[in-house]
């Protein structure tokens, strides 16, 4: 469980553990209550972040890459669903 800003950090830097693979990239998907839709974090190969939201208020044209501060804060702002998710992916 992500309780400090600090724990996502440390969450990304191990992401891989949690994340799915599809042969080009690691990811996690998860559902966001507000707004309601759905985000991915994605992490290539290299060690590049990216993220892609598609819900109620927009959908991105294609993944958008990010640095890790601000992901950071991405991640915290939406704690609930990666909790959520990391919880689905250890059951």
């Amino acid at each position: 469980m992500l309780d400090s800003k600090r724990e996502v950090q440390v969450f990304l830097k191990i992401f891989e553990a949690f994340a799915n693979w599809d042969g080009e990239k690691h990811f996690l998907t998860m559902e966001t209550d507000n707004p309601k839709g759905i985000l991915t974090i994605m992490k290539s190969p290299g060690g590049a972040f990216y993220y892609h939201r598609k819900n109620e208020l927009y959908w991105d044209i294609k993944e958008i890459k990010v640095e890790t501060d601000m992901l950071t804060e991405i991640i915290w702002t939406f704690r609930q669903a990666v909790n959520k998710s990391i919880n689905e992916i250890a059951v």
